[in-house]
């Protein structure tokens, strides 16, 4: 049985055009991934961290622990820059590196309990008003949205995991 969605949607679908609507999205997806990206360069500077130091901490967090080759590979830094990565963060006691008690040459790291703590409190704010945003919706949109978000994820993960993500562009005038 087709999910029968709201006046709401209902009446948003019969406003615009669906290329009217298409334009729309990206251009609040780009939106949104611009206020996404400046918040999350504030939670960084607040705690003294790269952005890709919040990367490896969000992986961290959301993975758990997990060996420094895993990170590495997560992250798609390389082991070397992982290494110092993970210097800096256990000097800052957010993470701690411990020996694999069946190999010593594997090295596990793991985020700090209280540096979680830390960094869930800086985001409260957001998960916050988040909840109050999806109160607005009914279940059924809510569904859509997870859908449509799902979906476009999936998107930037096989356009990263292709061989040649990139196209170089042919020189002018070729």
């Amino acid at each position: 049985m087709p999910k029968k969605l709201s006046d709401k949607v209902i009446y948003v679908s019969r406003q615009w055009s669906r290329s009217d609507l298409v334009a729309q999205l990206r251009s609040e997806i780009v939106g949104y991934f611009g206020a996404a990206s400046d918040f999350d360069e504030r939670v960084a500077k607040r705690f003294k961290l790269s952005r890709t130091d919040m990367r490896c901490l969000d992986i961290l967090g959301r993975l758990g622990p997990m060996t420094a080759g895993q990170l590495s590979e997560e992250s798609g830094l390389t082991t070397g820059a992982v290494t110092f990565l993970l210097d800096r963060l256990e000097a800052s006691g957010m993470v701690k590196r411990r020996r694999d008690t069946d190999d010593r040459r594997r090295v596990w790291v793991e985020l700090v309990p209280a540096a979680q703590k830390k960094l869930q409190h800086a985001q409260q704010p957001i998960v916050e008003e988040m909840k109050q945003v999806t109160q607005r919706f009914k279940v059924e949109e809510l569904a859509i949205v997870r859908d449509f978000m799902r979906e476009a994820k999936e998107v930037f993960e096989r356009q990263i995991s292709a061989a040649t993500p990139f196209q170089k562009r042919p020189p002018k005038g070729h």
